[in-house]
């Protein structure tokens, strides 16, 4: 038993170096890394004291400060949160009766990932001297044009591997200027000019680039790893360092985003200000252990100095026409501009805004009536001002020249082709000019747009029985004599109703006929039927695989019938045209129209023998030129293959391509008549052929009627060729591009 008694006592600290750790004032410092633990050794003084207190009956505790304990001369700790903690050892006697007794010191614990953001300058030019680097409430000189964008600004986050990883918030304000979030409840909010930042994205799809407006910077987060390496001559020196996720060694850290972001501003006359902030509420406390969240750097004040206004980085380029007014700005894409396509009858909206040579809408300029040039070939017809109805184009006023600070546009008008311009779409070109008054300087700008213009239904699709003449049907059935001279009735009231042979498809008497004979076609043929009818059928089987919701389908019936129609395949849309090409009886008819239509009249150098056109003792069989058998007492016909018959005595070198027919009889005597499936005796010579058949020649061509497909192009409203290929269907400005055009602007009556 030992004689040392203890009347004092302290604790060292090891950290993961096996050094005495830093100290922040005198504080002993450390990491919240999973491999940075500290080691507390108590230290106890040897001295005689008059208590006797013996060092083996003695009990040595340390309280951590977080929560936790632990017993023994020395424990190793981790501290999972940063923070400030009081650790105390603490010394009683084995029966824990008494204290004998304590000391304590204190412990920060930081983060190695600090949760903190900070924002730079893309270009190190730009902005405040050193690097472009804005730091927390420093102001910025970076440079604005009135509706442009700024220079690129980065935006740089970290976050602690305990913590989520959060987005950054903003706000925008300035004397006289609505702050971002303070809306007004109106339904128009959308067109009014708020101060806020974009992001660029690109569209690989349309190879541009578009600005997203954002309401958060969202942050893609990639995680930090990190670990323990040595450095240096001497054994044991330690170092953390970050690593690859794939090393051995690998802890998380924390995580980092970046993210590139621009701001916009319409004008600006005073300062306006950018605050930055991750969600405070996100920021890490922990109440039980009474530790109070530090200043994490979670708030950036930005001041944006540069005056911006109608001089401000402009210099006039050339006149922007889009539909709205929403033109693109910069290198973004131009989203809304002139369709291509119009239709006659229709007037299209246009709006014109001069650009500057960055290609963003300039600002506060004064200028009057643009002049515009309308080009169709050859001909072009000059408006000197915008309210005109002239040749076959109207072209109005919407509204008078706009020429209040910050707004998008400058004048709206509205073009209109007559319908009596032509029957065949026309390709135009609308250009217009005018002369813009900037800083006392007055500058001519063009610009021009392409257009296509149809006329109304001039693509077309009916379906198969949508060609029924419910009129003349009516008109039929008039057996009694006073109704034969009942036009008004059956011509202007039934009609009108039920509609005629040239009528539209939907008119009454037409869908009802059409409802009718295709009904199991639109309502059970899943290669045929709309989705409505798919969602019964898979209802009606128990397959729970086809999932849809059938509120997305609520479309007006034009749309909803076009929608039906091209959602078919291509092969179910189009058909395919009969390839039966053996079509001989002619059943009795004189003209080869329906019937017969295989089958040569005449044969040109020969006379007709017999019924046939043949003459078997003189004609010549060329192989590859198939000849027609009728067998006389049957009535049955039978195409003949003339290539190398297989027992022709004159094709047995295999080099003459000709033979005689009249070779039938006298070169077989087995009853196999060259291959040919004739019914024969046994000997035969071409007279007793004759007794059996009738040879004809034979005429190339298939049937050609287009069968199972959904369109009938037959139908002469069908202006679509069955023969148009797949290519000038589909796409952009292409068939089908146009019809579905055609039937919104019809079905909902855009702009008219």
């Amino acid at each position: 038993m030992s004689n040392i008694v203890t009347d004092y006592a302290t604790f060292s600290v090891i950290d993961y170096k096996n050094e005495e750790p830093l100290t922040t004032a005198g504080v002993i410092s450390s990491y919240n890394l999973l491999f940075t633990p500290l080691i507390f050794q108590a230290k106890i003084s040897e001295t005689t004291s008059s208590k006797g207190l013996q060092l083996n009956n003695t009990k040595v505790i340390f309280d951590f400060g977080d929560g936790t304990t632990s017993s023994g001369l020395s424990s190793s700790h981790l501290f999972k949160v940063p923070g400030k903690y009081n650790v105390k050892m603490i010394l009683r006697d084995c029966a824990n009766n008494a204290v004998l007794g304590s000391y304590n010191s204190d412990v920060e614990i930081h983060d190695y990932i600090i949760n903190t953001f900070d924002v730079e300058f893309e270009d190190p030019t730009v902005g405040a001297a050193g690097g472009g680097h804005l730091g927390k409430g420093h102001l910025s000189n970076l440079n604005l044009s009135a509706g442009g964008f700024s220079a690129p600004l980065s935006v740089i986050s970290q976050t602690p591997y305990y913590q989520d990883f959060q987005d950054i918030y903003y706000s925008v304000s300035g004397i006289n200027y609505d702050n971002y979030f303070n809306l007004e409840n109106n339904k128009f909010n959308h067109l009014k000019n708020y101060y806020s930042l974009y992001k660029k994205v690109f569209l690989p799809s349309l190879s541009g680039n578009e600005y997203v407006e954002l309401k958060k910077i969202g942050l893609s987060a990639d995680n930090i790893y990190v670990k323990l390496s040595s450095f240096g001559s001497n054994a044991g020196q330690v170092k953390i360092t970050v690593c690859d996720e794939a090393d051995t060694s690998a802890i998380l850290a924390g995580s980092s985003g970046r993210e590139i972001v621009y701001f916009k501003t319409e004008e600006q006359t005073t300062p306006i200000y950018i605050s930055l902030y991750k969600d405070n509420k996100n920021i890490y406390t922990r109440g039980q252990t009474k530790l109070e969240n530090k200043d994490y750097l979670n708030v950036l004040n930005i001041t944006l100095s540069t005056y911006v206004g109608s001089t401000s980085g402009q210099t006039l380029s050339n006149i922007g026409i889009t539909s709205n007014g929403l033109c693109e700005e910069g290198d973004e894409l131009n989203s809304f501009p002139v369709s291509p396509v119009q239709f006659k009858g229709v007037g299209i909206p246009f709006v014109l805004s001069p650009k500057n040579t960055d290609n963003y809408t300039a600002k506060a300029l004064s200028a009057s009536y643009p002049y515009f040039k309308i080009l169709s070939g050859s001909n072009t017809l000059t408006h000197p001002l915008c309210i005109v109805a002239t040749h076959n184009y109207t072209i109005s006023s919407i509204s008078s020249p706009l020429t209040t600070f910050g707004t998008n546009f400058w004048f709206r008008g509205l073009l209109t082709f007559n319908d009596n311009l032509s029957t065949a779409p026309t390709t135009l070109t609308l250009s217009a000019s005018n002369d813009y008054v900037f800083d006392s300087t007055i500058t001519n700008l063009t610009g021009a747009t392409y257009l296509s213009c149809f006329p109304k239904d001039y693509y077309a699709l009916y379906k198969t029985n949508e060609d029924f003449d419910f009129e003349q049907t009516i008109k039929d059935l008039r057996f009694q004599e006073i109704l034969l001279d009942k036009n008004i009735f059956f011509t202007d009231f039934i009609g009108t109703i039920f509609g005629g042979v040239s009528s539209r498809h939907n008119l009454l008497g037409k869908k009802l006929y059409e409802s009718i004979w295709n009904f199991v076609q639109n309502n059970y043929d899943i290669d045929f039927c709309d989705v409505n009818s798919l969602v019964n059928l898979s209802s009606m089987l128990d397959e729970e695989g086809l999932v849809f919701d059938r509120t997305i389908l609520q479309q007006p019936t034009e749309i909803k019938r076009l929608i039906n129609i091209l959602s078919t395949s291509y092969n179910k849309f189009r058909g395919a045209k009969n390839k039966f090409s053996e079509n001989f009886d002619s059943k009795g008819h004189v003209t080869k129209n329906t019937y017969g239509k295989n089958l040569s009249s005449s044969v040109p150098g020969y006379l007709s023998a017999g019924a046939g056109n043949i003459n078997t003792i003189s004609y010549v069989v060329t192989a590859g030129t198939p000849i027609v058998a009728y067998e006389k007492f049957s009535g049955t016909y039978a195409k003949l293959n003339t290539y190398q018959p297989l027992s022709s005595a004159t094709l047995r070198d295999g080099t003459t391509t000709q033979y005689s027919l009249s070779e039938l009889g006298t070169a077989n005597t087995s009853g196999s008549a060259w291959g040919w499936p004739l019914t024969l005796p046994t000997a035969y010579d071409i007279s007793t052929v004759d007794k059996f058949y009738n040879f004809y020649g034979y005429l190339s061509g298939i049937d050609g009627t287009i069968m199972d497909g959904i369109i009938d192009f037959t139908n002469p409203q069908t202006t679509l060729s069955f023969d148009s290929p797949l290519s000038s269907l589909e796409g952009s400005g292409k068939i089908f591009d146009i019809l579905i055009s055609s039937t919104l602007f019809s079905s909902l009556s855009l702009f008219e």
